[in-house]
Parts: structure tokens; sequence; C-alpha cells
């Protein structure tokens, strides 16, 4: 097992850990956050984030099939009915959440906080 001193540990990267870190960083402090899977927590990663986004796509997906029984209006029309591809929207959900974790990551890059993945 590898040691790595610091002045600073925080553990967890969640809302709460990534901003004591990035506030030590930026402070000049040698700063570590360990976080078990990715930064951002558990919100950003697997909870509000990921299911609103879901939510979004379901109310966007049942207003333009309403929209296309309805015949189409406003100068819109939907050929067909509306068609929901899973595997897209998932995809879609995935990349907005990879967005995010890359900005919370490069936010700690910037403060000069290294990030460890691992249990502490």
């Amino acid at each position: 097992m590898k040691t790595r001193n610091c002045k600073v540990l925080v553990i967890g990267a969640g809302p709460g850990g990534y901003v004591a870190a990035i506030r030590a960083g930026q402070l000049g402090m040698d700063t570590v956050i360990v976080e078990g899977q990715r930064a951002g927590g558990t919100c950003l990663i697997r909870g509000c984030i990921p299911s609103k986004a879901l939510i979004h796509a379901a109310h966007s997906f049942h207003k333009l099939a309403d929209h296309a029984k309805e015949g189409g209006h406003m100068g819109i029309s939907i050929p067909g009915p509306a068609e929901l591809k899973m595997a897209d929207t998932v995809a879609w959900k995935d990349a907005i959440v990879d967005r995010l974790n890359k900005g919370v990551e490069a936010l700690l890059k910037n403060a000069g906080v290294e990030l460890i993945n691992g249990w502490a």
C-alpha cells in the first residue's frame, strides 16, 4: 500500500467534500480527496441529476406523443407515432452525468487537489 502525506485529507467527493477540498487547494494547502467511485456525490452520479434527466425525457416524450395524437398544431407535425429509444435516452442521461462529473474533476484539478479513487 502506497503512503501519501498531505496537509488536508477529504473523504468523499460529494458536494460537501469537493467544495472543502477546492477551497483548501485555493488556499495553497496540499490537499487530497479520496472518493470510492466518481466525484460529484450521490445526487450528481446516481440520484437527483440522472433521475431528473430521465423525468425530463419522459415528460418530453409524453408531450410529443400527445401532440402527434392531436394531429399537430403550431406548424409542427410528427409523422407517425412518437417512439422512445431507451438506450439512446440512457446514453443522453449518462452524457449529462459525465459532463458534470468531469466539471467537478476539473475544478479539483485547477485548485491543485489530488483526486484518489479508493476508500479511506
